[in-house]
This record gives C-alpha cells, sequence and structure tokens, in this order.
C-alpha cells in the first residue's frame, strides 16, 4: 500500500459549490447500466470470496465499563528510540576556557541545531568528523586546546518529538526539547476526558444503530449522516456528503467537524474527508480495504496532502468483559448488501 502514496504535489480543497459538483459529476456519470454491471460485478465477486462480516451488537451506555479511544498517530510519535550518530568533542582539561572555546566556533549544522554545545561533562561538539575538528582545532590557535583531547561520542541524530523521546535522547548527549502538549496528551491518553468520553460513546452508539453508517458532528450537533446505498460510489461517507443540506458561502463543507463511522474508510472515502476538512474521525473497526489503521497505509498522515485530520478507533467492553466492536477481518469499507 506505501506505493500508493501521492508524491505528485499537494491535493487541494474543495468548497462547498465545487464539491457539490464533484459529487455530481461522481453520480451523474456512473448512472450507466454497463458502468454499474462492471462495478457490481467487481464487488459481488469480491463479496462471494469472503464470508460477509457479522453485526456489531447494539450499544447500552449503561453497560460499558471501559472506553478505549486508540489515536492512530505518525510511527515517528509512538517510536521511544532514537536515532544516534558520531560527533567529534573536545574534551577540555580548562572547563574555564569553554566560552572562549565556544566563541570561535562556527554553528553547529543546521540538521544539529537541537544539540546543545556543551555536554554534561563539559566536552564542546566540535564537528561531525574527525578530520574537519583537526582543521578546526589548529584555527583556534589555543594552547589550551589540543588535538589530543578529541574524542567521539554518540549524539541523538534528529531532535525529539516526544517527552518519552527526549528522555532517551538526553541519556546520549544534552539535546533542547520543547514539547507538543496536544501530542502528549494524546501519548499518556490524558486527551480522553469525561466529556469526550461521554460524546464518543453517543455517537458511536448512534452509528451502530445506522448498521454500517456515517455520522458528521458539528459544534456537537449532526451535520449529516448516511447508509451505504447500491450505488457504484454509494459508501458510508459519500452518503454522508451526498446528504449535506445545500449551504451557500465558499466555507468548506465539514471544517472542524467530527466523523463517526463503523468501519476504518477505504481510500476513496479517507480523501473525501480530507476534501470535507474534518477535525477528527473515530471508527469501531478495521477494515480489509481500509487505509487508516496502524500497521496500513494511514493516509491521513500522508505529507502530500494539504490537510490532516487525526484518527481514532473505538474499542468498548461492556460488563461482562467483551469487546462490543465485534472486530472482524472480513469488514469492508463499502457498498449496502
Amino acid at each position: 500500500m506505501h506505493m500508493m502514496r501521492m508524491r505528485h504535489g499537494k491535493m487541494g480543497g474543495v468548497t462547498d459549490a465545487s464539491c457539490r459538483t464533484l459529487f455530481s459529476i461522481f453520480f451523474t456519470t456512473c448512472q450507466t447500466p454497463q458502468f454499474q454491471a462492471i462495478v457490481n460485478n467487481c464487488f459481488s465477486k469480491k463479496m462471494t470470496m469472503d464470508a460477509p462480516p457479522s453485526k456489531i451488537r447494539k450499544l447500552d451506555c449503561s453497560s460499558v465499563t471501559k472506553l478505549e479511544v486508540h489515536p492512530i498517530l505518525d510511527p515517528a510519535l509512538t517510536c521511544e528510540t532514537i536515532a544516534s550518530t558520531s560527533f567529534q568533542a573536545l574534551n577540555l582539561v580548562n572547563k574555564q576556557v569553554i566560552g572562549q572555546i565556544i566563541g570561535g566556533l562556527n554553528e553547529l549544522p543546521e540538521s544539529f541545531q537541537h544539540l546543545k554545545r556543551v555536554g554534561k561533562d563539559g566536552s564542546v561538539l566540535i564537528s561531525e568528523t574527525e578530520e574537519s575538528a583537526k582543521q578546526i582545532i589548529i584555527g583556534l590557535k589555543n594552547d589550551d586546546v589540543r588535538i589530543e583531547d578529541l574524542k567521539t561520542v554518540l549524539v541523538p541524530s534528529k531532535k525529539p518529538s516526544t517527552r518519552r523521546q527526549f528522555e532517551v535522547s538526553k541519556l546520549l548527549w544534552s539535546t533542547a526539547f520543547h514539547p507538543n502538549h496536544d501530542v502528549e496528551k494524546l501519548l499518556d491518553g490524558s486527551f480522553l476526558t469525561d466529556s469526550l468520553r461521554e460524546y464518543v460513546i453517543r455517537y458511536t452508539q448512534r452509528v451502530i444503530e445506522m448498521g454500517d453508517g456515517c455520522i458528521a458532528v458539528q459544534s456537537n450537533s449532526v451535520l449529516s449522516s448516511g447508509c451505504p446505498s447500491t450505488h457504484p460510489l454509494g459508501h458510508p461517507v459519500m452518503e454522508m456528503v451526498r446528504n449535506l443540506q445545500k449551504r451557500t458561502g465558499s466555507d468548506y463543507l465539514g471544517t472542524g467537524s467530527d466523523v463517526f463511522l463503523v468501519n476504518e474508510p477505504c481510500a476513496m472515502c479517507s480523501m473525501a474527508l480530507v476534501h470535507f476538512r474534518i477535525k477528527r474521525l473515530f471508527y469501531v473497526r478495521n477494515s480489509k480495504n481500509g487505509v487508516l489503521k496502524d500497521d496500513g497505509w494511514q493516509l491521513h498522515l500522508e505529507p502530500s496532502i494539504n490537510h490532516h485530520y487525526e484518527v481514532f478507533r473505538v474499542n468498548i467492553h461492556d460488563e461482562s468483559g467483551s469487546n462490543l466492536d465485534n472486530v472482524d477481518s472480513n469488514s469492508l469499507c463499502t457498498l449496502a448488501k
């Protein structure tokens, strides 16, 4: 799937008018019997090869004992290790000349600006290579600085993105770090407040009751909803967009909205949500053709698109301890049966 990533420039957003035109073209041009026969034949063959997914039990909010809202993040944020590289450092015997030495050095290369010049032991970073470090020391013309005092140290090759990575990085070398508090909340789970928990349960309940539905929520009110149809493009997300009430102006259709789904969306639906300009997506179970899961494409993190939204997988447990999301490997983001 990674080979499918879009690498040819950013994709723009779609405004109210242009998005409606786009979907109108989709739904109009695909009405021909020949096109529908081809697409339906492809889907029917696919569906006969796999057992149909079982239904999710309806959610009784009073019986919910545990709610897990798992953020699907960039692996660069969830990784707790940090890459390292070698660097030449000067171990000064006379620590009092450190300031003088630093004053005679050029700034570290841009890729190493996250490193502090002086380590915990008072060593001073000089250069990436031993040869260039020797030339720099000769150029300092300082009797307190000797080539023999050079040593090789390991330093973090990249700036840490999370506090966990920072804790690992500083074991190698003193490193600058400015935490992203929103990211830290996603990592430690503190983002899931009581109010968000109730909010997720409420709309997850509603989308499950729809069967295989999609709900867009804006300012705590339902903006639009949809269920799969037999149309070749009638996936839940596409039907939700199609059912959206007409609006005037040039605002993006769903700016800042939250979308709730039963099944993880496919590439078409995920890209529609990019153009819809949503803020967050909550879905209940992974699907075979989904593109957002941890070990999948993670289209919402694709650098070539110009809008990104947060994605969360919702796991709900009842009093018996069973998982109400009823994970099914045969689940698909697809049409009505």
